[in-house]
């Protein structure tokens, strides 16, 4: 057989190899990933045990929810969750969030911040402890969360971390947006875009 044609048979096997690797890995959850959603469940459930499927973003989506970067249908033990990556703006830099909706009740299981820089004088501090993340729990995915400084009188109100109101919105503006997106994505529903960054207020962020 002639070499260039059996270069080109070696090139299309090793592009054939490493496709698929890359298909099977983009199902997966990364380690940040599948610790913040195994911390919503209790500790005796096999998370090993669940179907996890990557879900393509169509770019209307995405162009309405650019704070979304990653989707994933999570099938477990008869249930059927639905999980968003998402790297809302906050003061200083993207803030990344882990939230998971339960497809069953069409509200919040729990969210979690895998890696943020926000200032700690200002709250940054405040942003992974469950105080403030457990106000997001069991919120209904029919309305989108409001940021309240003092009182929660709505059941979509979130109250902000004191003197972090930029990092707290941006934590709200990453969870609209995974509401948004399971609306539009899983339930066909139409939902009002959310802004990648805080409108509004100044910050580092060029």
């Amino acid at each position: 057989m002639p070499r260039p044609v059996v270069l080109i048979l070696v090139a299309a096997a090793l592009t054939f190899v490493l496709t698929g690797c890359l298909s099977g890995n983009s199902n997966k959850l990364t380690a940040q990933e599948k610790e913040a959603l195994q911390a919503l469940f209790s500790s005796d459930q096999d998370l090993d045990n669940s179907t996890i499927q990557r879900l393509e973003l169509p770019e209307e989506i995405a162009k309405k929810f650019p704070a979304v970067k990653k989707a994933f249908e999570i099938t477990f033990g008869g249930q059927k969750l639905y999980a968003f990556h998402s790297s809302p703006l906050g003061y200083r830099s993207a803030i990344d969030l882990f939230t998971v909706i339960d497809g069953e009740k069409n509200e919040i299981l729990g969210t979690r911040v895998l890696q943020h820089d926000e200032t700690p004088l200002y709250g940054g501090d405040s942003l992974t402890k469950d105080w403030f993340l457990n106000r997001f729990k069991n919120k209904s995915t029919d309305l989108y969360l409001n940021r309240v400084a003092l009182e929660q009188t709505q059941p979509n109100d979130v109250i902000q971390i004191t003197c972090a109101t930029i990092s707290s919105q941006a934590v709200i503006n990453g969870v609209n947006a995974a509401i948004g997106t399971y609306r539009e994505l899983i339930l066909g529903e139409e939902a009002q875009p959310v802004p990648l960054k805080v409108e509004g207020y100044v910050t580092e962020i060029d």
